[in-house]
């Protein structure tokens, strides 16, 4: 009669609403372990006439006014205290783990809480699907295992980073597995898996994936640095070009030169004494043997003789008044840019002066006397510049206008002469000939002197030649020195004699 007491109770009691008025179930420890104990107290506390514990839908313990009763499956482990409604358990099991629920009349309540009991976690294990990958190609498989252990939970770590999913990772079986879809560089580790549960937790041993990469990013260093943009040396320089790459294992190296390939076969290439004739383009080659993958780069070097002779010369004619002169720029290298001056500044432009296609000339038309100087080239390439000596202007011009001065006769000694004096305006100085009516006299120059005779009377002319404009002019000037003939006697009569007398005597009164 009172179990069949017993089991309509529980059933009436199963089926109340649950928490009633607040009611809560307080654990002594919560998740536990297999074998500890727990104690299950209401709070607040009350004075309930008739009620239950059970887990899940299994009675443990039923009490009414004059009593309780414990299940035979809970009479070894639990201990009721009748006035708290305390109920301890002993030797958990995992098979404990469920919802412990207390219900009751008068008053009415219905208490419940979930109750953990677990295994604690040992010897964590990870292994990898393999270690040696090849970047992009390959997948990496990591599995996470314990041998013991209950309501486990997983944690990825890369390094120090939690690893979650992604579009590349993904978590299998409980989130005991990461698969990495195409493994990169980045994916070298060192993995660990930490496993937890509510009493235990544990990390395992890492593991570190071996990614065979590259190569990849490759640079291309030139020693001696010139500056940036800047790839022109000297020739008799040495320079060192310096190639990496990104790469695992590290990569084997090659080098083109204007795509031939040469013989060095390492990271540096050495050029010793450089010639210009080893300008050109520049490649390394970085090679992985396993990848079977090459990353390429180049440069272009430029080799460029220094100048070490500029000199400035005239072309053609030399400068001559309202004709065109030119001035050419001569070094023995190529340049890349020639600047002229004049006087010191840089030489400027007008309607007579021009630059020829290679700017290594000046051409000056119409030349005036304006464009007198001092005349100056500057040569310039990738490693050097030098200005050459001056070359000075002079502008060449006449005879202009020419001039005799005549001066006697005079008396020197051995009889009376004529000194003749020519001139012209002229650069460079003219240079005379003398002519007698038209004939040439033997003696050259400025002056010419003549007796005063008969003989040299007559015209007489200086042609003065300006030996670079090749121009010629004359003066004549004519000599008439004739002996003037002798006055007649004067005839005086004795009666104008007489005249003369009186006239005088007249004026001494």
């Amino acid at each position: 009669m009172e179990l069949n007491l017993l089991r309509v109770l529980s059933l009436v009691l199963l089926n109340f609403p649950a928490d009633l008025f607040g009611y809560v179930v307080i654990p002594s420890t919560n998740p536990l372990a297999v074998g500890q104990n727990v104690t299950l107290n209401l709070v607040p506390p009350s004075n309930i006439n008739v009620g239950t514990w059970s887990h899940e839908t299994s009675v443990i313990v039923i009490f009414y006014p004059n009593g309780e009763s414990v299940t035979n499956t809970y009479k070894n482990r639990v201990t009721f205290n009748r006035t708290s409604l305390e109920l301890s358990i002993r030797y958990l099991q995992l098979n404990d783990s469920g919802q412990y629920i207390l219900q009751g009349t008068n008053p009415d309540l219905n208490a419940a809480i979930p109750l953990s009991v677990q295994e604690p976690i040992s010897n964590v294990t990870l292994r990898a699907n393999a270690i040696d990958l090849v970047e992009l190609n390959n997948t990496a498989v990591l599995t996470c295992s314990t041998s013991s252990g209950t309501s486990l939970s997983y944690r990825w770590l890369n390094g120090s980073s939690v690893v979650t999913a992604s579009g590349v990772v993904q978590l299998g079986e409980g989130n005991s597995t990461l698969t990495l879809n195409r493994v990169t560089r980045y994916d070298e580790g060192p993995f660990r898996c930490k496993v937890f549960n509510g009493i235990s937790n544990e990390t395992s041993q890492p593991i570190h994936l071996n990614i065979r990469y590259g190569p990849s990013n490759p640079t291309l260093v030139v020693n001696p640095n010139m500056g940036p943009g800047n790839t022109a040396y000297r020739t008799a320089s040495n320079i060192t070009l310096s190639c990496s790459a990104q790469s695992n294992p590290p990569a084997s190296y090659m080098w083109k030169f204007n795509g031939a390939f040469l013989k060095e076969q390492s990271p540096q290439l050495t050029l010793q004494n450089i010639r210009v004739n080893q300008t050109g383009n520049y490649t390394c080659l970085a090679y992985n043997n396993v990848t079977l993958r090459y990353a390429i780069i180049n440069t272009i070097i430029n080799i460029v003789e220094p100048i070490t002779v500029v000199v400035l010369n005239s072309f053609g004619k030399l400068p001559i008044l309202d004709e065109s002169f030119t001035l050419r720029c001569e070094v023995t290298v190529p340049v890349d840019h020639i600047h002229w001056l004049m006087n010191g500044k840089l030489l400027p432009l007008n309607n007579r002066t021009g630059y020829s296609m290679d700017n290594n000339s000046i051409v000056i038309t119409s030349i005036q006397f304006s464009d007198s100087g001092k005349y100056q080239c500057e040569a310039f390439n990738a490693v050097s510049n030098m200005t050459s000596m001056a070359y000075t202007l002079v502008v060449n011009y006449g005879p202009l206008v020419v001039n005799i001065s005549l001066q006697g006769p005079t008396n020197n000694g051995t009889g009376f002469k004529y000194t003749m004096t020519c001139s012209a305006n002229s650069q460079p100085a003219s240079e005379y000939q003398w002519k007698f009516n038209n004939q040439s006299l033997l003696k050259p120059g400025t002056l010419l002197v003549v007796d005063k005779s008969v003989k040299n009377i007559g015209n007489y002319t200086c042609v003065a030649t300006n030996s670079v404009t090749k121009i010629k002019m004359s003066k004549t000037i004519s000599l008439d020195f004739t002996e003037p003939s002798p006055a007649p006697p004067i005839q005086c009569s004795f009666g104008l004699m007489l005249m003369l007398l009186i006239a005088l005597s007249l004026r001494f009164d």
